[in-house]
């Protein structure tokens, strides 16, 4: 790589840290290889598993993880992060049974012990908070991550990790950074997912306030989830799961309202959507909130955008929506994009160098600890369209390719640029 530095746009540096303290999940090729895990810990937390990788070719169950054990808690999130399984202990610690309500933004089943999106609270509450030094050591870890990786800059949601206030995430940056353990240049996008949290967030006067060696960056929403998952929120259901569009984490109005409240606070937005139904939504809030701003300079974006089609591509265009992208899903996705949409569907995916050279501002990141660190491996998937632990499955719409000089622009001044840095 020439480039003496690399800005990864999208990550979670405090998640990078704290999956470090749970059970890697990433390479276990069958349920039946987990269902043999034993540790002496408490609460046995787990990350990174993911269906096509099993060659039971399913999701985990509760009655899977009822064999590790039925005495102590068992959690185990999908590498997505927008699905766990649980077993039977955990959700009697949770206190859920058959005749718990279920919670917008989410959907649990108590029968399968799986929970998505918003529902992941209900089971994360039981996991014991982390100290402050905790939370500061998982920091250094995630930091040290990406300085082993060249990654030297990096914008981060902290804020929803953990289940702490986004102030305490704040005062831990700011005695990491005066103590000099921190070395990775932060831009952090603030994850405050409701109007009481923005709004508290704003009256004091973070989004405007000066820190010592990290900033305040752009509102973080997460809007759908994931297509692996099968909860990004598509138009037309899912070719593998009829019946089902996937999920909306916000109604409509409630996203709109905080895309203002930011806009309007002259504060960016880089909001999550995956799906081609979620990206209509977002587009139109963005549309509504700039047209009442009047605020045409704004460096809005989207993150992820992998089913946004044509169409939307030119309305992003027109209304100056960035993107920040991940080629790197396609090691993971290439194997289930036409299992989850088809064949006709899956042609209008991934379209990363079509957003590229329709003239709209591509930042390449790695959205880790979904996937890893790597820019070299992120590139490769941009230059190659190829999965590169499944490279027997072939070239995902080659006409897509980066060249390398383009994915290094993309990987260095186009982040610059989103987060007002060049």
């Amino acid at each position: 790589m020439s480039s003496n530095f690399f800005y990864d746009s999208h990550l979670h540096l405090l998640g990078l840290g704290y999956i470090q303290s749970m059970l890697d999940l990433s390479e276990f090729e069958s349920i039946e290889d987990i269902v043999g895990i034993r540790t002496d810990k408490a609460i046995i937390l787990g990350r990174g598993w993911h269906q096509s990788n099993f060659k039971e070719k399913r999701y985990i169950n509760k009655k899977d993880l009822n064999r590790i054990t039925t005495v102590k808690p068992v959690i185990f999130t999908r590498v997505c992060g927008h699905v766990l399984v649980c077993n039977d202990k955990a959700l009697e610690i949770a206190g859920i049974n058959e005749s718990t309500p279920q919670i917008e933004g989410g959907t649990f089943d108590y029968k399968t012990g799986i929970f998505t999106e918003d529902t992941l609270i209900l089971i994360n509450k039981i996991v014991p908070k982390p100290s402050k030094e905790d939370i500061k050591e998982y920091f250094v870890k995630g930091n040290n991550l990406l300085l082993n990786h060249n990654v030297t800059k990096c914008a981060s949601d902290d804020f929803s990790t953990l289940n702490v206030s986004y102030e305490l995430i704040i005062e831990c940056l700011e005695e990491l950074y005066s103590e000099g353990r921190m070395k990775v240049n932060l831009y952090e996008q603030v994850n405050l997912p409701s109007k009481e949290l923005l709004l508290d967030y704003i009256s004091k006067g973070y989004h405007i306030k000066k820190f010592n060696g990290f900033r305040m960056g752009p509102l973080k929403l997460l809007a759908d989830g994931s297509l692996g998952g099968r909860t990004a929120y598509l138009r037309e259901d899912y070719a593998d799961d009829p019946g089902n569009r996937g999920i909306k984490v916000f109604k409509d109005e409630e996203l709109e309202k905080l895309i203002y409240i930011a806009d309007s606070n002259n504060i960016d937005v880089a909001i999550h959507a995956i799906g081609d139904g979620m990206i209509d939504i977002v587009i139109d809030s963005i549309e509504k909130s700039i047209n009442k701003t009047k605020r045409f300079d704004h460096r809005h974006s989207i993150i992820h955008a992998q089913l946004a089609d044509r169409l939307q591509i030119k309305r992003m265009k027109k209304l100056g929506i960035n993107v920040i992208v991940q080629p790197i899903f396609l090691n993971s996705d290439i194997a289930i994009i036409k299992e989850r949409l088809g064949e006709e569907r899956a042609k209008e995916t991934y379209l990363f160098k079509t957003m590229y050279n329709e003239g709209i501002k591509v930042g390449f990141s790695t959205d880790a600890p979904v996937e890893g660190v790597s820019p070299e491996e992120n590139i490769y998937c941009a230059m190659n369209r190829r999965s590169i632990k499944n490279p027997e499955l072939g070239e995902f719409l080659p006409e897509e390719k980066f060249t390398y000089e383009e994915a290094i622009e993309c990987y260095t001044t186009s982040n610059l640029w989103l987060s007002y840095d060049e």
